[in-house]
């Protein structure tokens, strides 16, 4: 992968339309399509109740609720990536790197995800391939192992709340057996990560040994063996790290999933007095599984079209387009004006640890 190459400029028009094109289709509804006013139960158009809605001291507080929870979340993350690294990054190197991988992944397909051009990342700052890779995945061990605690404990509390789990429309046998094999897949995925990483990194080396003399990788065969040994190092490494080292860096994802999640019920706050916010949670949950199969880059128009029809029945479609807007401003498009704006340095300060990039 030639230096650079994840983030070329032409990469930003696709998400970027279509996320514009999907919020535009969500606006456009919501203005001349009749709803329901929370309040008083009359029937207006969105246009017309957000022209009449008043803003509270509830709003406000909300608002910084929103802007806490992404504060938290990235936060969460640069410290996860520090505590995983083992400190090979400062807090300024993390940082930079992180809002790098989010705009990696506001840029991928969310199918393919970011966490491959993650690695380059972490590479051209500095960090040995095999060491990028474990990290990465590392993450990827505890995000999932995050949704795999989640999922039940969330589903549990809006049963017992009497809230439904899975939306109107998409509660038939179908559709939870579908979500259920998506959670096995994923409870699979996990533990052939940790086995690959953890438990048995030998293994791993063994079998990329293995592969790098077929034919199909014969020519990267030297790459492949150093990336192997680097790897084979840093899981071991993992796997001899204290509990401090686990609990830190799981406690880190947790605060920035939670946080992430949270985002959306704090943007309904600003609009809506009272909300169930569990069911809201199991509805996100949900609706994450959808987005992860999205072929368009960092899920835009899926995003945007697909949160309506999750949260229809449950706060009617009185300010779905403001909310839409707000919710995809702090959780998508905040991400590609930041990593923007930190690209330019990040590529100058790393230009010369990149001098060796791709040739380990």
């Amino acid at each position: 992968m030639a230096e650079g190459a994840p983030f070329k400029s032409t990469q930003w028009i696709t998400p970027l339309l279509i996320g514009t094109i999907a919020s535009g289709a969500v606006v456009w509804f919501g203005a001349h399509h009749e709803v329901t006013d929370p309040t008083s139960g009359a029937t207006a158009t969105s246009w017309e109740l957000l022209q009449q809605f008043q803003w509270t001291r509830r709003s406000t507080l909300a608002l910084l609720g929103v802007i806490a929870c992404v504060l938290i979340r990235d936060l969460g993350y640069i410290i996860r990536l520090r505590v995983l690294s083992f400190q090979s990054f400062s807090w300024r190197q993390a940082t930079e790197n992180i809002l790098l991988w989010e705009l990696s992944s506001a840029l991928t397909p969310s199918v393919v995800g970011g966490s491959a051009v993650a690695v380059v990342i972490l590479k051209r700052d500095g960090m040995r391939w095999g060491k990028s890779l474990a990290t990465v995945f590392a993450t990827a061990l505890m995000d999932e192992a995050f949704y795999l605690f989640a999922v039940p404990i969330v589903f549990v509390l809006a049963t017992v709340g009497g809230q439904s789990i899975f939306p109107e429309g998409l509660e038939s046998v179908a559709w939870v057996s579908l979500f259920g094999v998506a959670y096995a897949f994923i409870a699979t995925l996990t533990t052939i990560i940790l086995l690959g990483l953890v438990i048995r990194p030998q293994g791993t080396y063994s079998v990329i040994q293995w592969a790098r003399t077929t034919w199909l990788f014969r020519r990267w065969s030297s790459r492949m063996d150093a990336w192997s040994s680097d790897l084979l190092e840093a899981s071991r490494n993992i796997r001899s790290a204290s509990w401090r080292y686990w609990m830190q860096g799981f406690a880190a994802t947790c605060s920035s999933w939670t946080a992430r999640f949270a985002t959306l019920n704090m943007v309904l706050l600003i609009f809506y007095p009272s909300l169930d916010h569990v069911a809201v949670m199991a509805r996100q949950l949900i609706l994450w599984l959808v987005l992860s199969i999205s072929p368009t880059p960092g899920s835009t128009g899926a995003a945007e079209l697909g949160l309506p029809a999750f949260l229809h029945d449950l706060t009617g479609l009185a300010y779905i387009a403001a909310v839409v807007l707000i919710w995809r401003t702090f959780t998508y498009f905040i991400y590609l004006v930041a990593g923007a704006f930190v690209l330019p340095g990040w590529l100058v300060r790393t230009q010369r640890k990149g001098r060796t990039f791709g040739t380990q």
